[in-house]
């Protein structure tokens, strides 16, 4: 399949800043434009960038936090600030659980 030149109008200052990030990708102009192009045909729709709406909210984070971390009673073993004994024996008792 042959190839075909396409011509586009981009400012300055939107091309010089997205070299870096283009040339960190390992990528060229034209592997963008075609990505955009494989884009569009997938989707039918332009990339555009993410929505905010789309991130999640401070109140959804910490949702995330309650939900994913667990209350440890630290007592006094670690009171000197060295919790790596204290892992350590968590860990041994785990795996010797296991066998």
């Amino acid at each position: 399949m042959g190839n075909s030149l396409v011509s586009a109008r981009v400012s300055v200052a939107k091309r010089e800043a997205a070299q870096g990030p283009l040339a960190a990708l390992g990528a060229t102009t034209s592997d963008l434009i075609n990505s955009a192009f494989d884009y569009l045909l997938a989707t039918k729709e332009l990339p555009r960038p993410q929505d905010a709406a789309a991130r999640p909210s401070r109140a959804d984070f910490a949702r995330f936090l309650d939900a994913s971390s667990l209350d440890v009673d630290w007592g006094t073993d670690a009171a000197d600030g060295d919790y790596r004994s204290l892992i350590a024996t968590g860990k041994r008792s785990d795996y010797e659980s296991l066998a």
